[in-house]
């Protein structure tokens, strides 16, 4: 990590209504950082990274990326929302993974890598097209370039969307959930893939309920309930010193299966 804040969360608020989905948020990403974020379903997690990807607009406080406040400009002496081009200028620096795969389904493969590259960022099919293949095959799925969506698996078609949202050269990675929807024998070699673009130094924010994947992977874990950040720290203090007693009674049903990180929170999907 090169110490460089490419993600800063500030005071982050959104509220659902009367839900306060996030409260006062704050959280620093620094270059080449991989944090996680665990805690219960309705704590906020999968509403923080949709707030950065400006996928939700947010209530309050503020978002930077690479010290660009995200969403707004400054004018005069107040802030007003940026156009719907230049929000999309600055989701395009961001790639996005969800629990659902949304793929094109009338695409093949190497088309819902290079559509958006083509279409939105101005590359040369030919360019795109060998990222793409390059993408492919470090997912592991060059011999399916292609094939229809349909006809690959839930943990490959993850792979896909995971290459699909690289092919930008992304500042950073924002994955919510991103084994949620798969049957437990494919969700290995999807985090294969994320970890080795954590070795390979991508900045990343994983949402995840695989207890074992955020502490193996992580440099830095963050544990969210009711819309704030509760405890964050380095994997082996969060997995091994919680100090509050919320995170060690959400740890404790994992070590209670044999110790706490090698097991799934089936039950912590979203908001």
């Amino acid at each position: 990590m090169s110490g460089t804040t490419v993600l800063r969360v500030h005071g982050v608020r959104k509220t659902f209504g009367s839900h306060a989905a996030l409260d006062g948020v704050d959280l620093d990403v620094a270059d080449g950082e991989v944090v996680t974020i665990i805690g219960p379903s309705g704590s906020g997690k999968s509403t923080l990274v949709r707030c950065v990807d400006q996928l939700e607009p947010i209530d309050g406080g503020a978002i930077y990326l690479d010290g660009e406040l995200l969403g707004h400009e400054r004018h005069r002496r107040g802030l007003r929302p940026l156009t719907e081009a230049r929000r999309a200028a600055q989701r395009r620096r961001m790639g996005m993974v969800f629990q659902q795969f949304n793929l094109f389904p009338h695409f093949t493969v190497l088309r819902n890598i290079t559509e958006g590259p083509v279409r939105v960022h101005g590359t040369s099919p030919r360019e795109a097209e060998r990222r793409a293949r390059h993408l492919l095959e470090r997912v592991g799925l060059a011999d399916k370039a292609d094939e229809y969506p349909h006809r690959l698996s839930g943990g490959q078609q993850q792979r896909v969307a995971i290459a699909r949202a690289l092919a930008p050269r992304p500042r950073i990675l924002l994955f919510d959930e991103p084994t949620s929807a798969l049957d437990p024998e494919l969700v290995d070699d999807v985090l294969k893939v994320i970890r080795e673009l954590a070795d390979a130094g991508m900045t990343m924010v994983v949402v995840t309920h695989e207890m074992a994947f955020a502490r193996e992977v992580a440099d830095r874990c963050v544990f969210m309930e009711a819309g704030r950040v509760v405890e964050e720290g380095p994997p082996r203090q969060i997995f091994g010193g919680a100090r509050s007693e919320r995170l060690r009674t959400f740890l404790s049903r994992f070590s209670e299966e044999g110790d706490a990180g090698h097991g799934r929170d089936d039950g912590a999907g979203g908001r």
